[in-house]
């Protein structure tokens, strides 16, 4: 891999497809911190209702999923609420002023997808923090006055404008892949792209 630009995977927590993409990206050599740059797209921003989990379209997106999933050796929980994830984006800003991004950033995944955890909830972010080696008073006073929530949202506003939707989408030197693309579709598109 020559590539100069690093690949960017628009992602959300409460979004399986975008931690199995993440995964399948991995494997083939794509990391987080070095080739490939995470950047938070919210499924659901705040101040929009919450969305249903048994919403039927949601559903099947979780079902496909699921399946995929599984061909990794993860087990996800189908979720009981889909939380704002706002603060959760904003505690791995907190966590990347300590240098534990990444910990934070697949513990999130991890909490929602296979724990069924309220990753909307700032106690539980706190508490994951915590558990992670982070300073739970900081991580909470960090969250309680939104200290990052301008850096999510300028994000997702530039996201917007450029045409990306929603989470599970690449963008690398100028070209865009969206939805959960099959590993043939993926090795293609990174073939492409790294010439």
């Amino acid at each position: 891999m020559s590539e100069s630009r690093p690949l960017v995977l628009f992602y959300d927590y409460v979004d399986p497809a975008s931690f199995v993409l993440e995964l399948r990206l991995r494997e083939r050599g794509y990391l987080p911190g070095s080739n490939l740059q995470p950047l938070p797209l919210e499924v659901n921003p705040p101040h929009h209702p919450l969305l249903d989990p048994d919403e039927r379209e949601w559903k099947a997106h979780w079902a496909r999923t699921m399946t995929e999933a599984q061909t990794l050796g993860l087990a996800f929980t189908p979720p009981w609420i889909v939380p704002w994830t706002r603060k959760a984006h904003e505690l791995v800003y907190f966590a990347a002023e300590r240098n534990r991004p990444l910990e934070i950033h697949e513990a999130l995944f991890r909490a929602y997808l296979e724990d069924g955890l309220d990753i909307g909830r700032v106690d539980v972010l706190v508490a994951l923090g915590e558990k992670h080696g982070l300073d739970g008073l900081e991580a909470k006073a960090a969250l309680d006055v939104d200290k990052y929530g301008e850096a999510v949202q300028a994000i997702r506003s530039s996201a917007m404008r450029e045409g990306v939707l929603r989470p599970t989408t690449l963008r690398w030197n100028g070209r865009t892949l969206h939805g959960s693309p099959t590993p043939e579709v993926l090795d293609e598109f990174l073939a492409t792209e790294g010439h």
